[in-house]
């Protein structure tokens, strides 16, 4: 062995050195240092600034401009850097690399890669903020973000945990989000913990506008099946539960307009009967806030004449010789209001909100006018000056029923106009004991039994 190493050339060793990599990339050999010496000189660059202050910043601009075009590279530095900016317990990188970035993050072959959007976004003063920016322009949650990026930084940074805390914040300074975005919304809040989850509810709640609520039926819904009802209710501050009662009562209200606008442009209807849906849907508007829920259901000729322009909780009336007209049945929490459109009578009916007529009114697929007049409840007419607070907003509020906040009826009718309605309300109740009385001779007839 001895003699056979004594015919062995001698052997040299490269000792890794900064100089030796700041002369290669001087002279455009940048390709050939070995990721051995890399890894030396990102290690050594801080303790050889401090012997080179006048250079230091230079030469790590010259290592960045060599990232831009090595992947390897790039990698260990940007790793580095994230350690540097987002956990100040490892700061393994030379403060001049750091201040350098620049140098190679405003490069158009590497500035749209994400790894470097997150470095600039651990520079900012709003971290959190502008990372759940970037996760929203990306339509990704927080799961599917590290997913991304676990190969290229590394994600136990504290920020990359902290930031689905500011998820809602970014969110509600967005000022008209689309549906992608919502949907990105509801995708992150699905993930949460509970306490975050509701955190971020109630934020969002307080600070999302009606206008975007109203626009983005998906979110309230989530909202609806996952806070109105239930122990997480209670969970929600006030303010909230005032606000998502809005929401839920705005996009139902919404349907109810559009049904109402839809019969007028699509049914050659009488100016008076005209006039009394415009007088409904008016006189509605001012309880918006109070829907929880609302069935629409259609005779046929209107859903032939409507088509499938309204499609969520439509249902077709059962034809039992009652004069057509369309129904809504609103749920306002503790009572079922069914309102009836047009024909004889017209009436407005209140029902209990137990369940019974929960079964009858929101699960029973086959209803008919008569079938609904024949389960009684209390009722109202909607003959002259019925809106008028005297009447039907004080027959409402002594069922607790009450009008939106700053809700302004007219009252005060003139002598004579009382007395105009008390004759058309004679001529109102004897019609309506008729039809109820055609509807329980009916519902006998076909065994649709009630108590």
């Amino acid at each position: 062995m001895i003699q056979l190493a004594s015919k062995l050339p001698d052997a040299t060793i490269s000792i890794p050195s900064v100089d030796k990599v700041l002369e290669a990339i001087e002279q455009g050999k940048a390709d050939r240092v070995s990721k051995l010496d890399w890894i030396y000189c990102i290690h050594a660059k801080a303790q050889w600034d401090q012997q080179n202050i006048d250079r230091c910043r230079k030469t790590s601009a010259a290592i960045w401009k060599v990232a831009i075009s090595n992947s390897w590279l790039q990698h260990q530095l940007l790793w580095r850097l994230a350690l540097y900016y987002g956990d100040r317990q490892e700061q393994g990188l030379a403060q001049s690399l750091a201040e350098s970035f620049d140098i190679f993050a405003n490069s158009d072959l590497v500035s749209h890669l994400l790894p470097v959007q997150i470095i600039r976004v651990l520079r900012s003063t709003q971290a959190g903020i502008e990372l759940a920016k970037i996760a929203c322009e990306q339509r990704i949650n927080q799961t599917e973000l590290l997913n991304t990026i676990k190969e290229y930084l590394p994600i136990w940074i504290p920020l990359f945990s902290n930031f689905i805390e500011e998820i809602s914040p970014y969110f509600t300074t967005i000022r008209s989000p689309n549906q992608q975005q919502v949907i990105w919304l509801l995708s992150c809040l699905d993930e949460m913990s509970e306490s975050q989850q509701i955190k971020a509810v109630n934020h969002s709640l307080t600070n999302v506008s009606n206008d975007i609520a109203n626009n983005h039926s998906l979110l309230v819904d989530w909202l609806r099946r996952n806070y109105r009802n239930g122990e997480n209710w209670y969970k929600l501050s006030d303010p909230a539960r005032q606000r998502l009662r809005e929401w839920i009562g705005g996009i139902n209200y919404g349907d109810f307009q559009k049904l109402v606008n839809l019969i007028l442009n699509k049914l050659d209807l009488p100016d008076y009967e005209s006039k009394r849906l415009c007088s409904r849907r008016d006189f509605w508007a001012n309880y918006s806030n109070r829907f929880e829920r609302l069935r629409i259901l259609l005779p046929k000729t209107s859903q032939i004449a409507i088509g499938y322009q309204i499609q969520d909780d439509v249902d077709l009336l059962e034809d039992d010789g009652s004069e057509a007209t369309e129904v809504c049945i609103f749920d306002f929490a503790e009572w079922f209001v069914v309102e009836f459109f047009r024909g004889r009578g017209g009436e407005t009916r209140l029902f209990p909100k137990n369940s019974k007529n929960q079964q009858i009114l929101f699960g029973e697929s086959t209803l008919s006018v008569k079938r609904i007049r024949c389960l009684g409840g209390d009722k109202h007419d909607h003959v002259f000056l019925w809106q008028v607070q005297e009447f039907t907003p004080t027959w409402l509020k002594n069922y607790g029923i009450l009008p939106n906040p700053n809700t302004q009826h007219s009252r005060n009718p003139t002598a004579e106009k009382l007395r105009e309605r008390e004759n058309k309300l004679e001529r109102w109740k004897g019609e309506i004991e008729y039809l109820e009385r055609e509807a329980k001779a009916y519902c006998k007839k076909i065994c649709f039994l009630i108590d």
